[in-house]
């Protein structure tokens, strides 16, 4: 047997001794290593620029995009702190700046409620802002009125707003792009999207476990996955629920092109989780599961501990690298958002 092909062998022979846990061999090749991910090893304190915050309005759910100026922008909901309802006034608007970490400085509101006889009535919630051939798409939120809190939490529906560039103008889809349907009921919200390998549209969204009424008590929430051919939709809900066994929010979705697996991260009130999935239908807890408890580090020292648990975490990923993430705390004066920095060498 000639000298190269014998060291070749030992070679991996060695290997998947070594490291059979670790992934030594993932999906591809079969020759590149890729550890799991392990975003709790990431998380870097973050500096008090990282800190985003509006004297007048509570500011939730923020999501980073690069611009084409290479500047950083932040899509976010805010609603006022004085009279303002998440549920029925809130609206999306844009900040900037030149780094990740910040500061940023608002620019502008993107989305409001369209008013009555519209699918989005009221408001326009929980953005995610994602650019597919050369448009931006932005996934967000919507209620209508109705006779008590319970019609309007579960008249809740998920649309999208186009635009060619980053601060519009944008143009809101004429109806829902998915309806609630076995097996997430009642409502459709909280998307994130992903383009698949194969060239569809992967959305990770959040329904209720089991149908009820809209004056019943709200139950256990779960995340359901759907695919559409088109970045606008329609999506079509998948049969397999990603996450079902506790209940969850918040999740937010993409894909990883060097481990060859897509990634979701969520809040379960006690912590935030990453799951993963080889094909963006089949979804398991990932091997680091646990990203963080309720709290953060800032860069002196202090440990932030958010008086609710910690929320809308969303991964700002890079030319396939996680360089930061983005969550949204309550303390004392209202709601406000953190960028997290990520170890990019973990």
């Amino acid at each position: 047997m000639p000298i190269k092909i014998i060291s070749m062998i030992k070679i991996t022979v060695l290997a998947a001794v070594l490291f059979p846990a670790m992934g030594a061999f993932p999906k591809g090749t079969g020759m590149t290593t890729s550890l799991p991910l392990d975003l709790s090893a990431m998380l870097q304190p973050f500096p008090e620029s990282a800190v985003y915050k509006e004297a007048d309005y509570h500011v939730w759910g923020a999501q980073i995009t690069k611009g084409d100026d290479d500047r950083y922008y932040m899509v976010y909901s805010r609603w006022a702190k004085k009279g303002g309802d998440w549920l029925t006034t809130s609206e999306i608007a844009l900040a900037s700046a030149d780094r990740i970490e910040g500061p940023y400085q608002h620019e502008k509101v993107l989305l409001k409620g369209s008013g009555a006889g519209h699918w989005n009535e009221l408001m326009a919630h929980n953005p995610k802002l994602k650019r597919f051939e050369g448009k931006y798409y932005l996934y967000h939120i919507s209620s209508k009125s109705g006779p008590t809190r319970g019609h309007i939490r579960d008249s809740q529906r998920i649309g999208v707003a186009v635009a060619g560039h980053i601060q519009g103008p944008y143009v809101i889809s004429e109806s829902p792009i998915i309806e609630p349907g076995t097996p997430a009921h009642n409502i459709t919200v909280n998307p994130g999207v992903t383009r698949m390998q194969d060239g569809r549209y992967l959305m990770i969204l959040k329904g209720d476990l089991k149908p009820k009424q809209p004056t019943d008590r709200m139950g256990q929430r779960v995340q359901a996955m759907a695919i559409a051919d088109r970045p606008e939709g329609p999506f079509k809900m998948l049969p397999e629920l990603a996450l079902h066994d506790i209940d969850s929010e918040d999740a937010s979705l993409w894909y990883d092109a060097k481990r060859e697996l897509y990634y979701a991260v969520y809040h379960a009130h006690t912590h935030l989780g990453l799951l993963e999935s080889d094909d963006g239908i089949s979804w398991r807890k990932a091997e680091h599961n646990l990203i963080t408890s309720n709290e953060l580090e800032r860069k002196d020292g202090l440990i932030l501990k958010s008086r609710r648990p910690l929320q809308r975490p969303n991964v700002f990923v890079d030319n396939g690298v996680c360089r930061a993430m983005t969550v949204s705390l309550e303390a004392r004066g209202g709601w406000f958002c953190v960028v997290v920095p990520l170890d990019t060498a973990k």
